[in-house]
């Protein structure tokens, strides 16, 4: 805006601008900036945290519950726990004790439960397709196995044979075994599906995959009160040795589950 001055008969100083459009134009360019600029901040701040979603899910993880909210337009997140039902299975072990038979029954059970929290991506602002990403957190402890009654015909700190391997029983003569991973499992999936939407009621499913390291078999170990991995060299019995080998190459555990939610 150019501003000249002149000089009155009075003796005062007058001024006025020489181009009143362009100061219009001026006015009218700042007030619609700070009407784009509430519009981006209430657009921005529209799906952050403004709506929940509960959730139940069924899968290879396990049962479990989750709370779902978006953080922006393209991603949600998800904070749950899951487990798998602590399913059992009984066998008959037979073991010596100087040269004398006896047999033990051992019960195996799950032992798989998780704290997660999650990322869904979606790429497609209109699209339910997502890449998911996250933590699972739960137990290292993937199947136990124990004697379901104390071991006869063994002392204090005597170990006994089972399967190659020599295991040490606690003072209640109990045994006990675990296949262990890592207690911290990075996922990563795609799926389809959104906790969050126009509606109350939502289904979603995932299809991924938990790393959790590479499985080892482990004894529990009394007087040092901590699990003791087992190696192939540890091992005197080659059908537990392929078995072990088996183990150690899973490195990942598959996840497949089916998500249905209520809007809130």
């Amino acid at each position: 805006m150019h501003i000249f001055a002149a000089k009155s008969k009075k003796g005062f100083i007058h001024s006025k601008p020489l181009n009143t459009t362009k100061m219009k134009r001026t006015r009218l360019f700042i007030c619609a900036a700070m009407l784009l600029c509430g519009l981006s901040a209430a657009h921005a701040e529209e799906f952050i945290f403004d709506r929940f979603a509960v959730g139940v899910e069924v899968g290879t993880a396990g049962a479990g519950l989750e709370l779902a909210t978006p953080v922006t337009r393209f991603v949600t997140l998800r904070a749950g726990v899951s487990a798998l039902p602590q399913l059992g299975r009984q066998t008959t072990i037979p073991y010596s004790i100087r040269n004398i038979q006896y047999s033990t029954t051992v019960e195996a059970k799950l032992h798989m439960m998780d704290a997660k929290l999650l990322a869904d991506i979606y790429p497609f602002p209109e699209s339910s397709f997502h890449l998911t990403t996250g933590l699972y957190v739960g137990s290292p402890n993937f199947i136990v196995a124990q004697n379901t009654a104390a071991l006869q015909g063994v002392s204090n700190s005597e170990g006994v044979m089972v399967g190659g391997m020599l295991i040490t029983p606690d003072n209640n003569g109990i045994v006990k075994a675990a296949v262990r991973t890592a207690g911290l499992k990075p996922y990563a999936g795609i799926g389809f599906g959104r906790p969050v939407s126009d509606h109350h009621l939502n289904f979603a499913m995932d299809l991924g995959v938990q790393y959790w390291g590479k499985p080892t078999l482990n004894a529990w170990s009394p007087t040092e009160e901590t699990w003791a991995a087992f190696t192939s060299n540890d091992v005197k019995n080659e059908e537990f040795n392929k078995a072990l080998d088996i183990l150690s190459g899973i490195p990942v555990w598959p996840v497949l589950n089916f998500r249905l939610y209520y809007c809130f």
